[in-house]
């Protein structure tokens, strides 16, 4: 079945565009990739792409609840103009369920009749606000898969209020799935964000990064796809 992915969590800075890089980079090894950017404002993840073969984009606002029904219009009917490609993935602003929730069953509807299914990476932080919203998320709980993906990047996930908090037992009794993406130095997440391109290609030799930082990016973005995006593509 062909997989609607996308990078969620109703906070800024929590990751989730990390997370769609990840997954595009993963995806063209399978084959193309749509990638649509929900905030018209912040164009990281298709930026990283341009010019990447096998990665098509484009741009629907998605901070929109006041005309939730026309953001979701313009996802689908933008997919079917691209001739539905097998994988599409979503970078979504961090107030996106204020969209995305009304129109939800709308949007699961329509992804599964065009044969999508819908997989949701819910972006964990180490405060309360991304573990006690992801209860409310009415995207989640319509997902045929939901992961919730603790960022490492802020601490030990263990110590996060998500591993004691009351969502995250609701979560995993309602078949979610957890998952850690962890931690990339922020030395080499700053020369990574100064370089466009694909992960793994940037941690080949003869990328502009040094030595020791492609050793360090290939080993993060190797546990990162064995992680939370490997979880999140899985249909087991």
């Amino acid at each position: 079945m062909k997989k609607l992915i996308l990078g969620h969590g109703d906070k800024g800075g929590v990751g989730k565009s990390t997370l769609i890089g990840l997954c595009v980079d993963h995806a063209l090894t399978r084959g193309p990739v749509c990638v649509i950017e929900g905030d018209a404002t912040i164009d990281d993840v298709a930026a990283r792409f341009v010019g990447v073969a096998g990665v098509t984009g484009f741009g629907v606002d998605l901070s929109r609840p006041d005309a939730s029904e026309e953001a979701v219009i313009g996802v689908f009917e933008a997919l079917e103009r691209v001739s539905l490609p097998d994988i599409v993935v979503i970078n979504t602003p961090a107030s996106a369920s204020a969209t995305l929730d009304r129109q939800a069953s709308v949007f699961v509807d329509a992804a599964h009749e065009l044969g999508y299914s819908v997989h949701v990476g819910w972006m964990v932080g180490p405060d309360e606000n991304s573990a006690a919203l992801s209860a409310s998320s009415a995207l989640c709980g319509l997902a045929d898969r939901k992961v919730a993906i603790l960022n490492a990047r802020f601490g030990d996930p263990q110590k996060f209020l998500w591993a004691r908090h009351k969502a995250r037992a609701a979560w995993l009794e309602s078949g979610g799935l957890e998952a850690v993406l962890p931690p990339l130095t922020d030395t080499a997440m700053h020369a990574v964000r100064e370089h466009m391109g694909r992960y793994t290609t940037l941690a080949q030799p003869g990328s502009p990064l040094s030595t020791i930082t492609r050793k360090y990016l290939g080993d993060w973005a190797r546990r990162a796809f064995e992680g939370p995006v490997a979880a999140l593509f899985s249909d087991d």
